[in-house]
């Protein structure tokens, strides 16, 4: 699989989550590539911030950034596609919710999300 590179495009972009996307149509993903794609944004935001504010340890920050890579795999679309997806995604989380907010729906839908992709 092409992992590496998905990983390190998304992990580029996502640079505190402050990152800025070439000016491109939003991306249309529905059913469940999108449940999908919500499930990798927020196991990739949670575990991110957990680990920068030191609460996860590098194994387990390693673990959840793979597993959210394997959750996109759900979603349809080249690796540039799954990135500005994901990308698109952290947008819209990151623009309704606060950063607790998001922790505490991560909290709730984790298990269903695992159960799900993984």
């Amino acid at each position: 699989m092409r992992f590496p590179l998905l990983a390190a495009a998304i992990a580029s972009a996502s640079l505190a989550f402050g990152f800025a996307l070439p000016a491109r149509a939003d991306l249309v993903i529905e059913g469940r590539a999108a449940q999908a794609l919500h499930c990798a944004a927020l196991l990739f935001i949670a575990s991110e911030e957990l680990h920068e504010a030191g609460y996860l340890p590098v194994r387990d920050y390693n673990y959840a950034q793979k597993a959210a890579l394997v959750m996109l795999t759900y979603v349809p679309g080249s690796d540039e596609q799954k990135v500005q997806a994901m990308g698109q995604r952290f947008e819209k989380l990151l623009s309704r919710k606060t950063l607790p907010e998001l922790l505490s729906e991560f909290d709730k839908t984790a298990p269903w999300c695992q159960k799900t992709f993984l």
